[in-house]
C-alpha cells in the first residue's frame, strides 16, 4: 500500500523555504549511495569529504548493507514487526520496509526526518505490500518527545508489541553536548518490552584522514556536524540494552552470512577492509533491569 504521510506543503514547507543552498547530511549520503536525489552543494561538499577521506563511500555502502543485515535478522531470529526508523534520509531501495516485508509481508514501519527533501520524495518512493503498514513523519531527532508522539499519534504500531529503534548513521551527527546517550534512553524507554535498537556509528579509530573528511561538515557548513567516536564512547551509546551476538562490532563482522560480501570486484560496490564504522543489535533492558 502506498506510504502514509505528510508532504512539504501540509506541513507549511513552500519549495522556497527549502534551503538548497546548505549541504544536508541526508542528501550527501544519498550522494555517496550513487543516488540522484541532492543537490550541487551536496555534491560538492559531499567530494571535497571523499577527496580527504576516500573510504566515506566504502563506509557508507557498508553501513546501508549493514542495516539491510540487522533488519533481516530482527525480523527473522528476533521475531520483531515494528521497526522506527530515525534519520531516515532519502529513500534508497531495497529500502527498510522492503527487507523487512520479505521476512513478513504484514510488518509495520515508520519513518522520520528532519530534511523537507526527504519528506518530499518520502510519498512518492515509499510504499509497501498490501499486508504491510509504510509512513512517514517529519521529526527531529533532537525533539524526542515531539517524535514519539508523532510516532503515536500516527497509528502505526501496536504499541503492546515490540517495536525495533533504528539509528543507522544518524548518531555521529548528534554533539555531546546534546547527550546522545540520553536521547537514545529516552526512546529506549519509550518502546515496549522485548525491544531492540540497532545502531551505528562512524569512528576515527581506524586512520587518521577520516577526522580530515569529518572536518569538511564543519568548513562547509553542513546542517549537522560530524561527531567521530571511539569504540569505548559508541559501547556506550548502548548503555541499558544487551547487544546479541558478536555485540558491537566494525560493520562488515556484524553477521556476514545474513547478506553477500560486497567487493569492488564483484560489483557489488564496496571493500569492507574500509568500511570504518561500529554498529550492533542489542536488546533494550527496562530500566529497573539495566
Amino acid at each position: 500500500m502506498p506510504a502514509d504521510g505528510q508532504t512539504p506543503q501540509t506541513l507549511g514547507f513552500a519549495p522556497e523555504q527549502i534551503n538548497t543552498g546548505r549541504p544536508h547530511p541526508a542528501r550527501m549520503y544519498d550522494y555517496y549511495l550513487g543516488g540522484k536525489d541532492h543537490y550541487s552543494v551536496d555534491a560538492e561538499a559531499a567530494e571535497e569529504v571523499l577527496r580527504r577521506t576516500p573510504q566515506v563511500r566504502d563506509s557508507t555502502r557498508g553501513n546501508r548493507a549493514w542495516m539491510h543485515r540487522a533488519v533481516r535478522y530482527l525480523a527473522e531470529t528476533a521475531g520483531v514487526r515494528q521497526f522506527l526508523d530515525l534519520g531516515t534520509g532519502v529513500p534508497t531501495s531495497p529500502n527498510l520496509h522492503e527487507v523487512a516485508e520479505r521476512v513478513d509481508p504484514t510488518c509495520r514501519v515508520l519513518y522520520m526526518d528532519n530534511d523537507p527533501i526527504v519528506l518530499a520524495h518520502a510519498g512518492a518512493l515509499l510504499t509497501s505490500g498490501p499486508a504491510g503498514r509504510v509512513a512517514y513523519r517529519h521529526g527531529d531527532l533532537h525533539q524526542p518527545a515531539a517524535v514519539l508522539g508523532e510516532a503515536r499519534a500516527a497509528g502505526v504500531f501496536d504499541w503492546d508489541r515490540p517495536i525495533a529503534l533504528i539509528l543507522s548513521a544518524i548518531m555521529h551527527f548528534v554533539p555531546d553536548e546534546a547527550d546522545p546517550a540520553g536521547l537514545i534512553r529516552t526512546y529506549c524507554d519509550d518502546l515496549p518490552d522485548g525491544s531492540y535498537l540497532a545502531m551505528s556509528h562512524a569512528t576515527g579509530d581506524y586512520s587518521p584522514t577520516t577526522s580530515a573528511g569529518a572536518a569538511v561538515y564543519a568548513e562547509r557548513n553542513v546542517a549537522a556536524p560530524m561527531v567521530l567516536r571511539g569504540y569505548a564512547d559508541v559501547l556506550q551509546l548502548f548503555d541499558g540494552t544487551r547487544p546479541v551476538e558478536p555485540g558491537v562490532v566494525r560493520l562488515p563482522e556484524w553477521h556476514p552470512g545474513l547478506g553477500p560480501v560486497p567487493r569492488p570486484e564483484n560489483g557489488l560496490g564496496y571493500d569492507p577492509d574500509r568500511v570504518w564504522t561500529y554498529g550492533g543489535v542489542a536488546r533494550i533492558q527496562p530500566r529497573e533491569l539495566s
